[in-house]
């Protein structure tokens, strides 16, 4: 009897080793939201353990320091003339947010990233496509390389932070802050992006965690529900 009570004492504590060590695999989870929905503002306050965390801002500084040979940005770019530059703007931006996240993923910490590869291939980069802002080619070439990468090396996420946020509030938000390179969007593609937005995120299998972020200074609350969310 003794020897089956320590056999079952020990298998319960391998098991319990094994689910531990399975669930210490790093994780990853993403904000995903609208411009101006909070994301950079989110992921700022957010007070996670250091040691076991890493937080991935947007690479934006990346994509304003390639410049044409008369000082324009490549987002400027893209804001003024998708039709031209949608294609090269969202190979950029696709390219710069899976090489961060790849070697951030090196240091073995969980992750916590404003917005994914996925962003830009379900979203921006299909908006892109179904509005004409590529040519068939460029819509072709960009989905090719684009499922490679997200399939092969960058996978899903284990989790995704939504601020859901009006177009309108959105604009808002955006006029208040004033970047330049976002002074040509229109309230017509917040729309777009909005709607692209939900559609993703009502549909897909990955957990979803929804907070409606049109209340400003609700932070207090929302970092709670992120808190939540990311350490269940």
């Amino acid at each position: 009897m003794d020897c089956v009570v320590i056999f079952y004492i020990m298998y319960i504590i391998i098991f319990i080793i094994i689910i531990r060590r399975y669930k210490a695999k790093a994780k990853w989870f993403v904000i995903e939201g609208n411009i101006g929905s909070g994301k950079s503002s989110l992921l700022a306050r957010l007070r996670i353990n250091d040691n076991k965390w890493e937080k991935i801002p947007e690479p934006v500084n990346l994509w304003l320091e390639i410049k044409d040979d008369k000082g324009k940005n490549l987002l400027e770019a893209f804001y003024e003339n998708p039709e031209r530059y949608a294609h090269l703007f969202q190979t950029v931006v696709t390219a710069t947010r899976i090489g961060v996240l790849l070697e951030k993923q090196n240091n073995k910490k969980n992750i916590i990233s404003e917005r994914s590869p996925w962003t830009d291939r379900i979203v921006f980069g299909k908006l892109c496509i179904d509005s004409g802002k590529m040519n068939s080619l460029e819509a072709r070439s960009f989905t090719c390389w684009c499922d490679i990468l997200l399939s092969k090396f960058v996978g899903k996420p284990d989790g995704i932070i939504y601020l859901q946020t009006s177009p309108e509030k959105c604009m808002e938000r955006m006029k208040k802050r004033g970047r330049n390179e976002e002074s040509s969007v229109s309230y017509e593609y917040l729309e777009k992006v909005h709607e692209y937005h939900e559609n993703w995120i009502y549909k897909t299998n990955i957990p979803v965690l929804i907070i409606d972020n049109n209340y400003d200074n609700n932070w207090e609350n929302v970092i709670k529900q992120v808190k939540n969310f990311i350490n269940n």
